[in-house]
């Protein structure tokens, strides 16, 4: 029994340093000038996130989860808004703004099937999260998709 707390104990601390590093990576990603690198980054930072977040669920800290989770969907935001920043227009230049809509799509399946599996009282915390990148996805699917104006 006393290991297992140990080892609960371990895992929130590595989740909570680990939290307060993306925290500054996320500040740093967005002083980056490249928008594009800027949007591919941010979108890295949010797929290693999602294991942060998991690991803290997994470890019963549904705070640091939460707070994993509202990195996530800022760091997708951060994304689409350096993407849409660049004056480009999707349709046209289709590559990274597929690559960040195909990102997000998967993010946001495996949030989903991760809220699923979460316990019934962490599930809430999934929803906006969830709500915030559909909308960032659905942008970005929009650009691809529309014709220009």
């Amino acid at each position: 029994m006393t290991r297992r707390l140990l080892a609960a104990a371990a895992l929130l601390a590595t989740a909570a340093v680990r939290l307060g590093a993306q925290r500054t990576d996320l500040d740093r990603i967005r002083s980056i000038p490249d928008l594009v690198k800027r949007s591919r980054e941010a979108i890295q930072l949010a797929r290693s996130q999602f294991d942060a977040a998991m690991d803290a669920y997994g470890a019963d800290d549904a705070e640091a989860g939460g707070e994993a989770l509202e990195l996530i969907a800022e760091a997708v935001e951060t994304a689409v808004a350096s993407l849409q920043s660049t004056g480009k227009h999707p349709r046209r230049h289709p590559r990274h703004f597929k690559h960040a809509e195909i990102r997000t799509r998967e993010l946001l399946e495996r949030l989903r099937e991760a809220r699923i599996e979460a316990h019934l009282l962490d599930q809430a915390d999934f929803d906006d999260p969830i709500r915030r990148i559909e909308k960032a996805n659905a942008d970005l699917l929009l650009g691809i998709m529309s014709k220009r104006k």
